[in-house]
C-alpha cells in the first residue's frame, strides 16, 4: 500500500515512525514545507535565550533517519491540490518550482498551523510582509531571523503572554535586552487561572521582566521598521509609546486546513480539522493529527484545537498505526496538560481553565495550599502552590494547576492521571504517597489542597 502524510514535523514524523513499524511492506512518503527534516519547535526559544548552543541541535529526525526506514522524505514541497476521489495529490518544489502527482492509498494530514497576527496599524508593509522587526516564532527560520536582529538590538516588546510569548521574552532578557511583555488581562491566560499567574508574574519581575497591564496594541509605527509601539490603555484609551527595535506576536495560531478543505474534510468550529478517535477524517481513508486538528475537551466536551507537541506526537502515533491496517484509539478527549519554565519557576496545569469550565458551565470546587516541597525543618525546601478542582455534583477532579520550583510537572502528571480514570476527591485522599525528611513531607502538597477541596465538596 501507498502512505502519503503532508507535513514533517513532529505529527508527521511520528506519523511515519508508526506507520512503518506497523507494516514493514508499505511505501510511506513525506511531504514537508521546510528546509529542515523533524525538529523540536518547542526548543526554539532555548536557542534564542543562550540555553541550547546551536539550532541543530533540535534536529530529532535527520533525513539520514527517513532513509534508514525507508521513508521518501521529500523537503521543500508544498501541496497545491489534493483530488480524494482519485486519491492524489500535486505538489511543487519550493526550490525549483517542478511539479509532481502523489498517488495514496491513505494519506494522512499533519499540516499544522501558523502564527495568528492580529489587525495592528502599522505592523504591515504595502505588499503584505511584516514590518522589519516584527516576527511571529513557528519555525526555525523564523527563529534564525530573531537571534540576528536581536544580537544588534536593545529593546523588545512582546505582544501575546501565552507560554511562547513568555519563554521568548525570557530568552530575549538572558540576551540582555529590555523587554516589555503587554498584558490585557493576566500572563499565561490559556495555561492557569489569574491567581496562579499572580505568582508567577511577581517572580519574573524580580528577574527584570516589565509588564504592561491592561493594555492593547493600537499601531507599531516607524518608516518600514520598528520605532515604537503604541499601547491603548482598556479602561481610560490613554496611549503611550515604546520605543522598541524588535517586536515578538505571539497571539495564538490558526490551523493550516487548506488541504483537508480542498478534500472535503469536515472543518469543526475551532477551525481546526475533525478527527475520530482513529484520527480519521470525514472523508474516508484521510487521516489528519497535530496542531492542523480538532478534537473534544476530556472534562467539558467542547471542541478543543491542538496546540501541545505531546497531543501532536501521540496523534500522529494513532494516524500512522491506522492508515496503514492497525488498530490504535486515542481517549475520548484530550487532557491538555501542559508545562513551562521561567527563571527556574515551574507552571505546569491540566484540565480546563476556571474561565472554561464556567463557559461550559461548571462551577467547580476548588482547594489551594501553598507550602513546602519537603518537610519545613529540613533544608533545600522550595515553595511550591497546588489549586486543585473538581466538579460541584460528584466531586470528581477536573482540573489541577501547580506552581513551584521542582517536581510540578511529575505531580500534575499524578492529576491528570486522576483526570483520567475519574477519580474522586475522596478516591484521591486514599493515595499513598512516598515519605522521607530529604525527599518529601508526609503529606505531600498534592493532599493537603485535594483535602481543602474534600471538605468544601462535603459542606455542599
Amino acid at each position: 500500500m501507498k502512505l502519503l502524510i503532508i507535513g514533517s514535523g513532529a505529527a508527521g514524523s511520528t506519523a511515519a515512525q508508526f506507520a512503518r513499524k506497523t507494516n514493514r511492506q508499505a511505501e510511506i512518503t513525506v511531504l514537508g514545507n521546510e528546509h529542515y527534516s523533524e525538529y523540536s519547535k518547542c526548543g526554539l526559544p532555548y536557542v534564542i535565550g543562550g540555553i541550547i548552543p546551536s539550532f541543530d541541535d533540535l534536529i530529532e529526525f535527520p533525513p539520514s533517519w527517513f532513509q534508514h526506514f525507508k521513508i521518501n522524505l521529500k523537503l521543500e514541497n508544498e501541496v497545491y491540490d489534493i483530488d480524494p476521489e482519485g486519491k492524489i495529490v500535486k505538489s511543487i518544489s519550493l526550490k525549483d518550482a517542478e511539479k509532481e502527482e502523489h498517488q495514496y492509498d491513505a494519506l494522512i494530514v499533519a499540516t499544522g498551523a501558523n502564527s495568528w497576527i492580529p489587525e495592528i496599524k502599522g505592523a504591515f508593509l504595502d505588499e503584505g510582509r511584516l514590518k522589519e522587526g516584527i516576527f511571529t516564532l513557528r519555525t526555525m527560520d523564523d527563529a534564525k531571523q530573531i537571534l540576528k536582529r536581536v544580537e544588534r538590538g536593545k529593546r523588545a516588546m512582546i505582544v501575546g503572554s501565552g507560554s511562547i510569548g513568555m519563554e521568548m521574552a525570557e530568552a530575549l532578557s538572558r540576551r540582555g535586552m529590555k523587554t516589555y511583555v503587554r498584558l490585557r488581562t493576566h500572563m499565561l491566560t490559556g495555561m492557569i487561572d489569574e491567581d496562579m499567574a499572580a505568582i508567577v508574574q511577581r517572580r519574573v519581575e524580580e528577574h527584570g521582566m516589565h509588564f504592561i497591564p491592561r493594555v492593547t496594541v493600537s499601531e507599531i509605527s516607524g518608516e518600514g521598521r520598528v520605532e515604537y509601539v503604541v499601547l491603548s490603555n482598556l479602561d481610560t484609551e490613554e496611549e503611550t509609546e515604546y520605543p522598541a527595535d524588535l517586536v515578538i506576536i505571539s497571539a495564538g495560531s490558526k490551523a493550516r486546513v487548506e488541504v483537508a478543505e480542498k478534500a472535503k474534510c469536515r472543518i469543526g468550529s475551532t477551525g481546526g480539522i475533525v478527527v475520530d478517535k482513529r484520527c480519521e477524517t470525514s472523508v474516508k481513508d484521510i487521516y489528519a493529527a497535530g496542531d492542523c486538528t480538532e478534537y473534544p475537551d476530556f472534562v467539558t466536551g467542547k471542541p478543543s484545537l491542538i496546540g501541545l507537541g505531546s497531543i501532536g506526537v501521540k496523534q500522529g502515533r494513532v494516524a500512522g498505526i491506522n492508515a496503514v491496517g492497525g488498530k490504535e484509539e486515542m481517549p475520548r478527549g484530550v487532557l491538555n496538560n501542559r508545562t513551562t519554565e521561567l527563571f527556574g519557576l515551574e507552571i505546569s496545569a491540566v484540565g480546563p481553565t476556571m474561565k472554561e469550565l464556567k463557559r461550559a458551565g461548571i462551577e467547580p470546587i476548588v482547594g489551594k495550599f501553598s507550602g513546602s516541597t519537603l518537610p519545613s525543618y529540613f533544608p533545600g525546601k522550595k515553595a511550591i502552590s497546588v489549586k486543585v478542582m473538581a466538579h460541584p455534583e460528584d466531586g470528581k477532579i477536573i482540573a489541577a494547576q501547580i506552581v513551584g520550583e521542582e517536581e510540578v510537572h511529575q505531580r500534575i502528571n499524578v492529576f491528570a492521571t486522576a483526570i483520567l480514570r475519574g477519580m474522586t476527591l475522596e478516591e484521591f485522599m486514599q493515595l499513598e504517597t512516598c515519605y522521607a525528611p530529604p525527599a518529601a513531607p508526609t503529606l505531600d502538597c498534592m493532599t493537603l489542597a485535594t483535602d481543602a477541596a474534600l471538605m468544601r465538596w462535603r459542606r455542599r
